[in-house]
């Protein structure tokens, strides 16, 4: 596992990566996702995840970026797009507007 922040390596049950500080939360089903302490990436810029996402990560960076839940942005998005139409156009804003994380390139052992 690494961190989605510094993308070093993290030990499998940690609560902090030792690198960057930033806390590392599991869901019910295990998987790790990152936030800040305060829940919000304060000066930091958006980036679309590469781990979590489902079509291009543009739920995915919302959620990570403001401290909220992901199926609940990805909900909104859908309901947006069903009655609006507007949730699809704002997606593909989202896609080609927000760059993309870059790879976490493991750390070498010795």
């Amino acid at each position: 596992m690494f961190c989605m922040n510094c993308g070093k390596s993290l030990p499998e049950a940690s609560a902090f990566c030792p690198s960057c500080g930033s806390r590392v939360y599991r869901g019910a089903e295990g998987r790790a996702h990152y936030t800040s302490d305060a829940g919000v990436n304060a000066g930091r810029p958006m980036l679309r995840p590469r781990s979590p996402r489902v079509i291009a990560g543009v739920c995915a960076a919302f959620a990570q970026h403001f401290g909220w839940d992901v199926g609940l942005v990805r909900g909104i998005t859908a309901i947006l797009a069903c009655f609006y139409g507007v949730g699809l156009f704002a997606y593909i804003a989202g896609w080609i507007l927000i760059p993309e994380a870059p790879f976490a390139l493991p750390t070498q052992s010795r």
